[in-house]
């Protein structure tokens, strides 16, 4: 059995993107692509940490089977990612996505979706206007949107359906004499 993961950053970033989409109502878009910007009003994501909360709980699945059985460490994690959101409007959309984030709204969004993500908090936005490739300022606010997971790692479990016991003679006196 190989060693997998249930979750993964592209599960992570496409659960944001969709939480994104219809408060922006522009493209959200991964900043580390290796493709241009879009023009205009968008927003981009970096993952920038992935911390653990606490020490990882193992979680044993014995099916009865040497094959299929496997021990699960699940990963109590937090999650950050900064959200850059360029354009005319990007204040009023960061404020927009900041003020859902720790919102009753951001966290039945999430807890109604299929990956267990927990929105916790958004740090304060920050100006950070840009020089784009034309030269010209280009207006960009940015915040970092922190969520907590819980990823697990399955493995392989050591496992005996059979044991034979023997008595095995051994010498009554120790160290053993010649």
């Amino acid at each position: 059995m190989t060693v997998t993961i249930d979750l993964t950053e592209a599960d992570l970033m496409t659960a944001l993107r969709g939480f994104l989409l219809p408060i922006v109502n522009c493209p959200v878009v991964p900043a580390e692509d290796n493709q241009p910007l879009p023009s205009g009003t968008f927003v981009t994501m970096t993952s920038l940490s992935i911390e653990a909360l606490a020490s990882n709980k193992s979680r044993f699945a014995d099916t009865g089977s040497a094959t299929t059985s496997r021990l699960d460490y699940l990963c109590s994690s937090q999650w950050t990612v900064q959200l850059d959101f360029y354009g005319v409007p990007a204040n009023s959309l960061a404020m927009r996505v900041a003020g859902l984030v720790g919102s009753d709204y951001a966290a039945d969004w999430f807890a109604a979706g299929t990956l267990a993500m927990t929105p916790l908090y958004a740090s304060q936005l920050r100006n950070t206007t840009r020089i784009n490739s034309e030269q010209q300022y280009q207006p960009r606010w940015t915040f970092n949107f922190v969520a907590q997971f819980n990823p697990v790692i399955t493995t392989a479990m050591d496992y005996a359906d059979q044991l034979h016991i023997e008595v095995a003679e051994v010498a009554i006196k120790f160290p053993p004499e010649d």
